[in-house]
This record gives C-alpha cells, sequence and structure tokens, in this order.
C-alpha cells in the first residue's frame, strides 16, 4: 500500500512524536497543521543531530586580542578538548569594546553547540552590576558550559616605592594621603574596583589613573609615573623577574606558587578576592545533552595535567565542575563587587 502524505508528515518525527490515531493525524493536516508538524519534525532533527555532536570542528570566540594570555589560555584549554571531542577546536579572535564586540557575535550565533564563546569577570559578572549597556544579556543570552579557572591579580608598586613589603606600603599611603596614585585599565575594570575597595580596607587615599588598557599602565607603572596597580599574574611577574617592578601581594585567597608574596587577606584585609574568572559559554537554547557533552570535555581537559602545568605558568587554577558552578560562581562575583560599586557609586556611562 502507498505511503500517504500525511502518514510521511506525522511518521517521519519520530516515534515519540508520532499520532496516535492516523485519522487524527489527517485531521490535523487538513486543517491547516502542517506548521506544527513541520515544527515538531524540525525539533526531532536536533535531536537526532545533538545524538551525534560533534560532527564538525567547534569554534570558540575569544573577544580579546590575540597573544594576550586569555587567548593563550583558551588555546592551551582547546587543545585539551580536542582530544575528548575528535574533532578540532578553532579560536577565533573577535576583539572590540572591551570585549562586547565578541561575545555579542557568541550570543547570536547559532544555538548548536558549534560555537563557544570565551566569558570572564570583564564581559559576564561586571556589565550588568555597573550599568554598562551592552547588546546582550550575560545571563540570559548565554547557557554556561563551565568554568575554566581563576586568576589572582597581584598588586604592585614602582621601584621607586620605598618600601619592601605591602605593610610597609599600606603604612607609607595612608602618611601620604592623595600623593600616591594606582593605575587600571578603565573605569570599571577588575583593577579599577580592586583598587577602590583596597583604599577602603585599609583607610588610605589613593589617586585613581584609568588608562585605555593595560599596557601603558604597566608601562608608567615601570617608569614610576604611577605607584601602584592591581595587575594578572603572568604580565605583572614578567616585569618583576626583570627587576622593573615589584610586587607586594596576592589579589586571590591564596598565595601564588614562585611568588613569595602573602595575600591581602593574610595582612587583614579579611577575604580580599580580586580574582579574574574564565569560563565557556554557549548561546541560549542550546540542547542540554549538547551542552554535556561538552561540559564533559571540558572537564576532561582541565584535569590533564599537561593542561594543568600550561595553565599554572598564567596563574590560573583550574576549576573543573558542572556546569552550574559556572552560574553560581558568576553571581557571587557579582554579589562580591556590589558594595565597592555602591559605595563609591561606580558607573560605565
Amino acid at each position: 500500500m502507498m505511503t500517504s502524505v500525511t502518514e510521511i508528515l506525522v511518521g517521519g518525527v519520530g516515534p515519540f512524536c508520532r499520532a496516535k490515531h492516523p485519522d487524527v493525524a489527517r485531521q490535523m493536516v487538513s486543517h491547516g497543521f502542517k506548521a506544527i508538524l513541520a515544527g515538531a519534525a524540525l525539533t526531532c532533527s536536533l535531536l537526532v543531530q545533538a545524538q551525534g555532536f560533534p560532527g564538525k570542528p567547534v569554534r570558540v570566540i575569544v573577544p580579546f586580542p590575540p597573544g594576550g594570555p586569555n587567548d593563550v589560555i583558551t588555546r592551551v584549554v582547546a587543545e585539551g578538548m580536542r582530544e575528548s571531542l575528535g574533532q578540532s577546536v578553532i579560536i577565533e579572535n573577535r576583539a572590540g569594546a572591551a570585549g562586547t564586540i565578541g561575545s555579542d557575535a557568541g550570543a547570536k550565533a547559532a544555538a548548536d553547540g558549534y560555537t563557544l564563546t570565551l566569558g570572564s569577570t570583564s564581559t559576564h559578572s561586571l556589565p550588568t552590576l555597573l550599568g554598562q549597556k551592552i547588546p546582550y544579556d550575560p545571563k540570559r543570552s548565554f547557557a554556561p558550559v563551565g568554568m575554566i579557572g581563576m586568576s589572582p591579580t597581584v598588586l604592585a608598586v614602582s621601584n621607586k616605592m620605598p618600601v619592601k613589603d605591602i605593610k610597609e606600603f599600606i603604612s607609607y599611603a595612608r602618611q601620604n594621603p592623595g600623593r600616591l596614585s594606582y593605575a587600571s585599565s578603565g573605569v570599571g575594570s577588575l583593577a579599577h574596583l580592586a583598587g577602590e575597595s583596597f583604599k577602603l580596607e585599609t583607610n588610605t587615599f589613593i589617586v585613581h589613573i584609568p588608562y585605555r588598557g593595560t599596557g601603558q599602565a604597566m608601562s608608567d607603572l615601570v617608569g614610576g609615573q604611577i605607584d601602584m596597580m592591581f595587575d594578572a599574574v603572568v604580565t605583572a611577574r614578567t616585569q618583576a623577574d626583570a627587576g622593573k617592578i615589584k610586587i607586594l601581594a596576592t589579589g586571590g585567597l591564596a598565595r601564588v606558587n614562585g611568588l613569595n608574596v602573602p595575600t591581602l587577606d593574610e595582612v587583614g584585609l579579611q577575604k580580599f578576592d580580586a580574582s579574574l574568572w574564565l569560563g565557556l559559554f554557549a548561546p541560549a537554547g542550546t540542547p542540554s545533552d549538547v551542552l554535556e557533552k561538552l561540559n564533559a570535555a571540558l572537564v576532561k581537559a582541565l584535569k590533564m595535567p599537561a593542561t594543568q602545568e600550561r595553565l599554572a605558568k598564567f596563574g590560573v587554577t583550574p576549576a573543573p565542575g558542572p556546569q552550574a558552578e559556572l552560574a553560581r560562581y558568576m553571581q557571587d562575583v557579582e554579589n562580591y563587587w556590589r558594595k565597592i560599586v555602591v559605595a563609591k557609586n561606580i558607573k560605565i556611562e
């Protein structure tokens, strides 16, 4: 017997999408429900595709320039994920507007798991808190894949500062209110919030000098035009190892291997945590089983000894875990910095 068009439409979407009674199905089609059936067929088709994921290379959008710490860290993780997924994981740099351009592109990509986005404190935790106008919603536009890890900042000072440790620096700053300056990569940046938190906790007055990025800020710290700044471990340590600046403390809750300096928490700034987090996101609406496969690949990559060794060079502590931990950590970071943003009335216009 020849199969009817109705039977093809209804039967072709799979057993869990098939109508129990052919007569009912024919009536549905005759009353203009072809669109519903087509939608069901598309849904079932996506489920089938998800079961075979990944069938082609996966792309990761890094919303920062190539060659920087975030870019290199992502490439290390991507290499580990490639082994688990059995597909290439390609890095695409889309820098601009403090990470906004690349993040927006990632949010608007197809929700099929083949385009991921590197997210960080600056792109996913701080914008909403600071009232920043961005074209994507850090929480609603994305589905968390998983945390990559955390990297603390360090407090560095110019060699011209007449101090040898963090306690002496705090004492010196208190004795010279308004005479010292600290740099940041811009208003609302993690370095800015860390600086204001440091001032609040130590009861000091240090003038904030915002820069457009950390490159020139570090150059001026080396040259002695500014006195202090919070910066990423990898860039600050490079200058410190060359004898051009002094690192006095770690801005995270744990000491950094290879740096013989205390945490700020150890010297009285209780639970001070100016750490940068990094994580991977997929567009909202990505099938849950695809997200689970991506998370499993990320977790496996982060547990590889070779990955951990390479990340340690950047001061990154891997944080392999389920998707929900990334969403929870994002909220914790936002809650942590809210008191500083409110107390100092920090906004990005």
